[in-house]
């Protein structure tokens, strides 16, 4: 008769052998991804408790007087992240006084590396791809090109949330920097199946967090679940002077 002892070191055995068939890509630090995850959802935490005082989301970025892009709608999350009681040093000590590539935000973003930031590694060492939580900029996004002011639903409705904010893989730079994507951006990304092999992690209107495999993120999905608003009542037709 088989001992229990034996059983278990016969599984062991394959499970062993299963990780070292599989291709090298595939073997995803899984601790990173959970990490992301409830990242994500304190960040949609932060965005309903901002739309709480100020009445919308934030813009999607802030500009100077020269029309320079100074802060991130990331950087104005953060008041509303620290009150969620974060613990772990470094603080955030981004200066809204100064814009995002100063010396000192720079450093900040430095001190919080993985601040709105996913990595897929193999051992938890080896980082295959960077990604970057995105807005997705666009007339019928949560995201206006023309700084429009856009509210998230007051109450959740499962059957017609929409995507608030999606994971871009390869969208480089440091958190603080204001690079985001555009609709037709993210629906090229899909077409060259540049979402292939890891997939991209959803926040959705509603404060819930999802993961999408590549084959869920086709053009007509992401159009549906990124675009709440009607093109016509989203961004009025400005009419010319006479």
């Amino acid at each position: 008769m088989i001992s229990v002892g034996e059983i278990f070191i016969v599984v062991v055995i394959i499970v062993v052998l299963i990780t070292l068939l599989l291709p090298e890509d595939q073997v995803v630090d899984n601790s990173s991804r959970e990490r992301f995850r409830n990242q994500l959802r304190l960040v949609g935490l932060a965005c309903h408790e901002y739309q709480a005082e100020y009445g919308c989301l934030p813009p999607v970025v802030i500009s100077d007087e020269r029309g320079r892009s100074i802060h991130s709608w990331r950087a104005m999350l953060l008041p509303w992240l620290e009150s969620q009681g974060r613990t772990q040093p470094p603080a955030y000590v981004y200066t809204f006084n100064e814009p995002w590539f100063s010396p000192a935000n720079r450093q900040a973003a430095l001190d919080n590396a993985n601040l709105y930031t996913m990595l897929v590694t193999t051992d938890g060492r080896e980082v295959i791809q960077k990604s970057k939580l995105a807005a997705v900029i666009g007339t019928q996004t949560y995201w206006s090109p023309s700084g429009k002011c856009r509210r998230l639903p007051l109450e959740a409705n499962q059957d017609e949330r929409h995507i608030l904010l999606l994971e871009i893989p390869n969208l480089y730079g440091v958190w603080s920097q204001p690079n985001d994507v555009t609709l037709d951006e993210v629906l090229t990304l899909s077409k060259n199946q540049q979402f292939t092999p890891y997939g991209a992690h959803v926040l959705y209107d509603d404060g819930s967090v999802t993961w999408f495999a590549p084959e869920a993120l086709t053009e007509a999905n992401l159009r549906r679940l990124l675009c709440p608003f009607d093109a016509v009542e989203a961004e009025p037709a400005v009419e010319a002077s006479p």
